[in-house]
């Protein structure tokens, strides 16, 4: 990604490659003389790593693909290449019971975007995981964002994603009431 297209990326709907989530047995690259290993579970490599000095950071072999995702947040300092996003799912690859349920809003961890190219960027039926954040580094991320969501869905998909995930933002709103409180109670010169 370059740096003309890296500012403004929060609400940007962008392809990237993104990794699937690796899953047990593991595979892992041993090397060019060996080849890929496998090891059962993380209890199997745990022990592996503390009994049989195998180092704790392996390349993972683990399937990926080109995607449409949505970018979460700006880096303006870049100070890290990698961004916060969340993967999407074609509506079609839905029961149409399901597929009801999100167009009608009645999904809450399923944000709806009904093909509008022009908007969006995407040619099918999608909807924004709330249940798959990931993060992906910027040279995965294709150069040009196709689509956007306007402020309001950013806002909407935000308020889902603290509700879904259950995070708790009552210590930072008490903190930005009180400094509002402050300020209007600061006489002005």
């Amino acid at each position: 990604m370059t740096d003309q297209t890296a500012a403004g990326l929060r609400g940007a709907i962008v392809w990237a490659i993104v990794a699937y989530v690796p899953e047990a047995p593991f595979r892992l690259w041993l090397g060019d003389k060996h080849g890929p290993g496998e090891v059962a579970d993380a209890r199997a490599f745990a022990q592996q790593v503390r009994q049989q000095g195998l180092d704790a950071e392996q390349t993972f072999l683990a399937k990926g693909k080109l995607r449409p995702v949505l970018l979460l947040q700006d880096r303006p300092r870049r100070a890290l290449r990698e961004i916060i996003a969340l993967r999407m799912v074609r509506l079609q690859t839905l029961s149409e019971a399901q597929q009801a349920s999100i167009r009608e809003q009645r999904e809450p961890s399923l944000f709806h975007l009904p093909v509008r190219v022009a908007k969006y960027g995407l040619s099918k039926e999608m909807a924004i995981d709330l249940n798959a954040l990931v993060r992906v580094h910027a040279s995965a991320i294709l150069p040009r964002a196709v689509g956007r969501l306007d402020d309001n869905e950013l806002r909407v998909v935000g308020q889902r994603l603290v509700e879904h995930l259950d995070i708790d933002i009552e210590p930072l709103l008490a903190r930005l009431v009180e400094e509002r409180l402050q300020a209007l109670a600061v006489p002005e010169e």
